[in-house]
């Protein structure tokens, strides 16, 4: 598996589990695009869409696929 097949599967998991939920995919990938606060564009590997039928929620997924395990310590910090 390498990185991008990563982003769908994550992608898949999340739209699978979500049905049920009234999750919608809203974008994946290369062109999922999300201008933030300081007018910068960021690229967002996953990004979801869902209501509690009182409020609208956004969801961004970053999705990380490393060839070893991240130190623990290092991500506590």
């Amino acid at each position: 598996m390498d990185w991008k097949e990563y982003e769908q599967v994550t992608r898949q998991i999340y739209e699978t589990i979500g049905k049920d939920k009234g999750v919608t995919i809203q974008c994946h990938g290369n062109t999922c695009k999300v201008k933030g606060k300081s007018g910068v564009e960021h690229q967002i590997d996953v990004l979801t869409n869902h209501s509690d039928g009182l409020h609208s929620y956004k969801t961004a997924i970053e999705c990380k696929y490393w060839d070893k395990n991240v130190d623990k310590d290092i991500v506590m910090k």
